[in-house]
């Protein structure tokens, strides 16, 4: 059976204006390292009412899990991290069988937003033992089942699910059974879980004998009607035992991918399936998975491990293997088919070849040789929206470097509106923005249309580059903001787009860098992941400034929740 790659895309609803102004524009938020930073962040490490030695605790950036440096702490537990420049950093312990209580769905560090050569004390870390939930996972016959998934799902009091802690444990082999068909699951947080085995119907099987249907613990096949395991700090919940039933039958898909003007088959093609997926009135697919080789000189492909349910075959630059640079760049409108008691064969699959956007990115108002020749990192990303009333497919775009003279070219796009974005090749983000892009002398507003057909030439970026700093401090009122509330500082250019945005840190400090000089509006704007209960007096979850940035200067603003206001806007 061909090995399948899987890709799974992931939705925050609550905070999608927000998180997905990606971590591209997160990043711009690192500084150009002309001199040695001295920015330090210190703190005490403790277990209990003890100090806790040889814990390591890392910081990071914001728009990476790579740590720019790290330390253990000392006898007692006191620990030191320097040499860190300006911006968001986070600060995590690693301690596999431990958790920091009340964290939140982005982990178990905290946010410091840190100043240049700023001296940041007291950021300290309780850690308190991880519970463990631990059983085993039979099939019909009370046999064994190896490396099978299980997935834990953290619920409320009354068992609905909510956003609560992030589990990011160091051995992600932890929640697969081993050959006993025992699973053990540490280095939880105390609350409230329900646990399946199993799969949803549709999509890809790592076995070539089947899926299992999923089963919530003890035996039910809605979620609705599983039981609330509790998990209480440094307690062992056993037995959670789960019986699944008789694996269902897996099938394949074949057929072949031909030119749809001339008819002629498509070697070397790579292709994704996603089962569809329905929510309300939408279908969508929210994740697609492929055959480890792509179309051969006839055309031909085969995909095995799909369980019965409806699926889509789509063709996207996205899914090409990277290591196939010579691919065919094309598309094709997503083929519907259906596996019901057998395999689905002879699908064919009308490629088109990949449209293309092309032009040249132009600084605006940048003169300095140093920034300019910081513009041929510069990257450029092109992702094709989904059209009303169709399927939604979460996939990738297309992204492309820009030439040492300014050009680029986006290729291998399909029709629709087309969002243009900015990335950065290196570890630096400095203050690149897209202020305006221009096609044929008209204003585009960060989307392009492509049209079936069309290749698009000349289009204008216009970059801007900027060292204005928007730094602050909120300040709460009459009461405590719950442990699963986060606040976020957005800013935006009149109008509504998007620039850049910080989290506020435990002090109620942000800070943004790399802003074109402008005028633009700030925005608080409060997150809860976990209970609806987190804003009990409902405080103003939204407050607005205006604000005039210039290069170079740093602009403070101040905001203030007052938590004993009822009023919501």
């Amino acid at each position: 059976m061909a090995s399948i790659k899987r890709r799974c895309c992931f939705r925050l609803i609550l905070i999608a204006p927000i998180l997905l102004l990606s971590a591209t524009n997160l990043s711009a938020q690192t500084p150009d390292a002309r001199t040695k930073p001295t920015g330090m962040i210190s703190g005490r490490v403790t277990i209990g009412e003890k100090p806790a030695s040889g814990i390591l605790v890392v910081a990071s950036g914001t728009n990476s899990s790579t740590p720019t440096a790290q330390t253990t702490s000392d006898a007692d537990g006191n620990y030191r991290i320097g040499g860190l420049a300006a911006g968001q950093i986070n600060v995590t312990p690693v301690a596999p069988v431990y958790v920091v209580p009340a964290s939140t769905m982005f982990g178990q560090g905290r946010v410091v937003n840190l100043s240049a050569n700023e001296t940041v004390e007291g950021i300290d870390f309780k850690l308190t033992r991880g519970g463990v939930i631990t059983g085993r996972i039979t099939d019909a016959e009370g046999r064994p089942i190896i490396e099978e998934r299980v997935t834990l799902l953290f619920v409320d009091d009354n068992g609905a699910p909510v956003r609560g802690p992030s589990v990011r444990p160091s051995n992600f082999m932890m929640n697969q059974t081993d050959d006993r068909g025992v699973y053990r699951i540490y280095g939880l947080p105390a609350g409230h879980y329900k646990v399946s085995a199993g799969s949803d119907p549709g999509g890809a099987s790592m076995r070539a004998s089947g899926n299992y249907q999923k089963v919530y613990y003890p035996d039910a096949s809605e979620v609705a009607k599983a039981a609330i395991i509790d998990v209480s700090a440094g307690g062992e919940t056993k037995n959670i035992d789960i019986k699944l039933g008789r694996q269902t039958t897996v099938y394949a898909v074949t057929g072949r991918i031909i030119d749809a003007d001339s008819g002629q088959p498509l070697p070397g093609v790579y292709f994704s399936v996603g089962a569809v997926q329905q929510n309300q009135n939408q279908s969508y697919v929210s994740g697609t998975s492929g055959p480890s080789s792509p179309t051969n000189s006839l055309g031909e492909f085969r995909m095995e491990g799909l369980s019965p349910g409806r699926y889509v075959l789509v063709l996207n630059p996205s899914n090409f293997n990277p290591n196939a640079t010579s691919a065919p760049k094309v598309y094709s409108d997503p083929v519907p088919f259906e596996i019901l008691e057998g395999d689905v064969t002879n699908l064919e699959v009308k490629a088109q070849r990949g449209l293309s956007i092309s032009g040249v990115v132009i600084p605006e108002g940048i003169t300095d040789k140093t920034v300019l020749a910081k513009i041929s990192n510069v990257l450029l990303d092109g992702r094709v929206q989904p059209a009303p009333n169709t399927i939604n497919i979460f996939m990738g775009g297309v992204t492309t470097r820009v030439g040492a003279d300014g050009s680029f070219v986006l290729d291998g796009l399909s029709p629709g509106k087309v969002s243009i974005g900015l990335g950065y090749r290196g570890p630096d983000f400095p203050g690149f923005k897209i202020s305006r892009i221009e096609s044929e002398g008209v204003t585009q507003n960060r989307y392009v249309d492509l049209a079936p057909g069309q290749n698009i030439s000349g289009l204008k970026v216009y970059l801007s580059y900027g060292t204005g700093v928007v730094r602050g401090q909120l300040k709460v009122e009459g009461g405590t903001l719950a442990a699963d509330a986060v606040i976020f500082i957005s800013l935006m250019r009149p109008g509504g787009a998007s620039v850049s945005n910080s989290q506020v840190d435990s002090r109620g400090r942000f800070l943004i860098k790399g802003i074109p000089a402008g005028t633009y509006e700030v925005t608080m704007q409060i997150a809860s992941f976990g209970s609806q209960t987190a804003f009990p007096r409902q405080p103003p979850r939204r407050q607005q400034q205006t604000v005039t940035i210039a290069d170079g200067i740093e602009t403070e603003v101040f905001f203030t929740l007052d938590l004993t206001r009822k009023d919501v806007p």
